[in-house]
């Protein structure tokens, strides 16, 4: 990887070059015009996040850019949240700088051709015409994470709020879907498939979008929240405990009310407190994380709920496939005599790496504290 220090930092990472030469070559066909072309995107891209990064800068953020995959990300932070218009001119002026270097290439070319048509330069300066006006056309679709779907999300925020975020997600996915369809049928099979790509990690994001209220975006809860992890991690319990109960009181639903209650789930659980535990995670529930889902069925198994724990176990399985919840599951269904499922999960468990010592002295017992 390439880095080049500075007060934006850049970092070239390598399989940008394999995409650079791979589409450089399938333009041209000879070494010296994949050169040409990989030279050109190189400077295009640089252009193009610089005129994030420069602006993100003069907002007083700190920005670095990184080349990587089909593109460049330009990755900015601040102390302090900016306003939409901000973020809007910043993701704008990205676009902004590249008809910029298509109007220069535009401007070169013209008055090249009638010197020296058939010169390299020439050639260079129609194909980075090129390249920035197309490519910035495209961009512009309103599709995540194209600078246009982040345009359109912005514009939509301003006007109905986290709601506009979701409809601006919720459009993305559908026009994903239909670009790469057309694109396909046009028999360009490579940007079809990206804008397949932009489909599924759009569906994704609305899909996450759904769960995510005002509250997850107020600014001192995530600082409250942030502190209170912090404590966590370096083994403060009580003080962690605490705040995540006071934010628990703060709000009644979306990512920061999953994340606190989750985490008052792990500290109750840890003090012995799990059915307290339990019941707190039984009231998420369809908004339950894996993690969340994976300490939902140890607790349901440690207060003998076998029922829960046999209708969670083939969705935690999958999630964290070893020979605990395997154990879990088939100790649960002997309890209430499902002989046959329950044998088919100490086969699992088995297959995951049970000890020996657990096989030799006979079936799990489920009312042993040692095993949960």
């Amino acid at each position: 990887m390439l880095k080049f220090p500075g007060k934006i930092p850049v970092s070239i990472y390598p399989f940008f070059w394999v995409l650079v030469f791979l589409i450089g070559w399938l333009n041209s066909g000879n070494i010296q015009g994949t050169l040409i072309w990989a030279g050109i995107i190189v400077v295009s891209v640089l252009v193009h996040e610089f005129g994030h990064a420069l602006t993100a800068v003069f907002f007083g953020q700190t920005a670095k850019i990184e080349l990587v995959g089909l593109g460049g990300v330009t990755q900015r932070k601040g102390s302090e949240k900016l306003k939409l218009w901000q973020e809007f001119i910043i993701v704008l002026n990205g676009p902004l700088a590249g008809f910029t270097l298509a109007a220069i290439s535009w401007w070169a070319y013209s008055i090249l051709h009638e010197i020296h048509p058939d010169s390299l330069v020439t050639y260079a300066s129609k194909i980075a015409f090129y390249v920035n006006f197309f490519w910035t056309i495209l961009n512009l679709l309103p599709v995540q994470p194209l600078d246009g779907g982040k345009l359109f999300s912005i514009f939509l925020e301003s006007i109905f709020g986290l709601k506009g975020v979701k409809i601006a997600l919720f459009i993305s996915l559908l026009l994903a879907a239909a670009f790469g369809i057309f694109f396909f049928a046009m028999r360009e099979f490579f940007i079809g498939s990206v804008f397949m790509l932009f489909t599924f990690e759009s569906y994704k994001s609305w899909k996450e979008s759904l769960s995510i209220t005002e509250a997850d975006q107020n600014l001192p809860l995530l600082k409250l929240l942030k502190e209170a992890e912090n404590e966590w991690r370096l083994g403060y319990k009580s003080e962690a405990l605490k705040h995540f109960q006071e934010i628990r009181d703060m709000t009644s639903s979306g990512v920061i009310y999953r994340t606190v209650t989750e985490g008052t789930a792990h500290l109750l659980a840890d003090r012995g407190s799990g059915k307290e535990a339990y019941e707190m995670l039984m009231s998420l529930g369809k908004q339950i994380s894996a993690d969340g889902l994976n300490l939902l069925h140890r607790l349901a198994y440690s207060q003998q709920q076998w029922k829960e724990v046999i209708s969670l176990g083939d969705k935690v399985y999958q999630n964290n496939p070893n020979y605990q919840v395997a154990l879990f599951n088939a100790a649960s269904h002997s309890a209430i005599g499902n002989v046959k499922p329950a044998i088919g999960w100490i086969q699992c468990a088995i297959q995951d790496g049970l000890p020996e010592a657990k096989q030799i002295s006979g079936f799990y017992n489920p009312h042993n504290s040692e095993n949960t």
